[in-house]
This record gives structure tokens, C-alpha cells and sequence, in this order.
């Protein structure tokens, strides 16, 4: 069973799990961007940008899935949108001792990045609908439990970095190496019973490129013999 993992983001992170082997890469726009004359300001959304950005990515996702003929696909649960948070802020005019701190409600995520997260999410679940393949989401706390030991470590980029590392998965970006973890995660999923967590000692842990090669010439020794 060929199954795929995406961490959607402005760079977007892929990964496969063929045969027990996870192959990642990444998936970034390349297109020229807009420049604006120093007395002119860049809208918070460009509809001609964003209509690019969709349009390039539909046909990223749609080759990389048929390419690599997947059965099943897991993509990093959406960014909530809906909370705030307060910022700490020191009013240095006031007489008390000094200063005085208050807090203000922030935003936390800017109107352009929440469109096109969105927008890119919906654009991969609609091209898997079209090709009939099985989508979940997963939040980002459930794959890096399993993945990771850990839902929530200080540093999750970076861990989940040093995992693909020990488990000998080729990356190129930081997002590629959390869609590893994610593909990861869907094959406990899908598999409940055949593997425990990527850093269990006794854990079952994907082969390598060079570890395949090995088996697979082994298979042609014995034939031949």
C-alpha cells in the first residue's frame, strides 16, 4: 500500500511510505513575485497572486499523487483562527514605581496566511475527493506523540529533524521531515498493531534506500542460486 503525508504550509512538506520505505520532498511556488513602486504599499491580499499559487499548487498535488499512485493521504490538521492572545505591554509615562505593564489582545494569525493555508487544504482534500483517494486530517499534537514520544516538545521542527535522521529518511527541509512524521503516523493509523512509536527501542523502523538495495539484491542471489 502506497500512502501520503503533507504538512501544508507556504512551503509544503510530502512524504510517501511505499513497501516500509518513507521518500520525502518539497513542494514550494516558484513563481516571480509582484513588485510594488516604493510609494505604493503591497495589498494584504493579492487575488491575482493567490489565483497563481492555487493554481500551481492543484497540479503539484494532483501529479504527486497519481505519480506516486497513493491509497490513503494524512494532512496536518488546519490552523485554528478563532483565539487570541495577550501581548504584555510596559506603559513607561505612568508614576508607579516606574512603569506600569498591561495587556493587549493580539491576532494570531495574519488574514493573508490564514487564506492561503485554507485555501491550499481545501485544494488537496478536493483533489483526492476527484481521484477517490481516503483523506484525513491529523492535528499536529497526535502525529508528533507518535512520531516523536512527545505531542508537544520545546523544539518539534528540530525533533522531528533528529527522528528522520536516526531513522535514516532523506529530507531537504524541515517541513519535509514533520510530513514524514505525519506519513508515519498514518501507517500506525491504518496499522494499529504492526508498529509502536519511531523512537521505541523494539519499534519497527521504515528501511533505508541503501538497506532496500541490500534486500532486494539479496532476493536475486537466492534466485539465481
Amino acid at each position: 500500500m502506497n500512502i501520503g503525508g503533507l504538512d501544508i504550509a507556504t512551503v509544503t512538506g510530502a512524504a510517501v511510505m511505499q513497501d516500509g520505505v518513507i521518500t520525502t520532498e518539497t513542494l514550494a511556488f516558484k513563481g516571480p513575485k509582484k513588485k510594488f513602486l516604493d510609494d505604493e504599499k503591497a495589498p494584504a491580499l493579492d487575488a491575482n497572486e493567490m489565483g497563481k499559487v492555487f493554481d500551481w499548487f492543484e497540479r503539484s498535488i494532483r501529479i504527486w499523487l497519481v505519480t506516486n499512485k497513493l491509497e490513503h493521504v494524512a494532512i496536518e490538521e488546519p490552523l485554528r483562527t478563532d483565539f487570541a492572545r495577550k501581548k504584555a505591554v510596559v506603559d513607561t509615562s505612568s508614576t508607579w514605581a516606574g512603569k506600569a505593564v498591561r495587556y493587549e489582545e493580539k491576532g494570531g494569525i495574519n488574514l493573508k496566511t490564514i487564506f492561503k493555508l485554507h485555501g491550499l487544504e481545501a485544494i488537496a482534500c478536493r483533489v483526492c475527493a476527484q481521484l477517490n483517494i481516503p483523506v484525513m486530517f491529523v492535528n499536529q499534537a497526535t502525529w508528533r506523540a507518535k512520531f516523536l514520544g512527545n505531542g508537544r516538545p520545546k523544539d518539534a521542527k528540530g525533533e522531528a529533524v533528529k527522528m528522520c535522521r536516526r531513522l535514516g529518511i532523506e529530507i531537504t527541509t524541515v517541513d519535509s521531515a514533520e510530513s514524514a512524521g505525519i506519513v508515519w503516523f498514518l501507517d500506525q493509523h491504518l496499522n494499529p498493531y504492526s508498529h509502536r512509536r519511531a523512537n521505541d527501542l523494539f519499534a519497527e523502523k521504515p528501511l533505508t534506500k541503501a538497506q532496500l538495495q541490500i534486500k532486494e539484491a539479496e532476493k536475486l542471489f537466492k534466485t539465481s542460486a
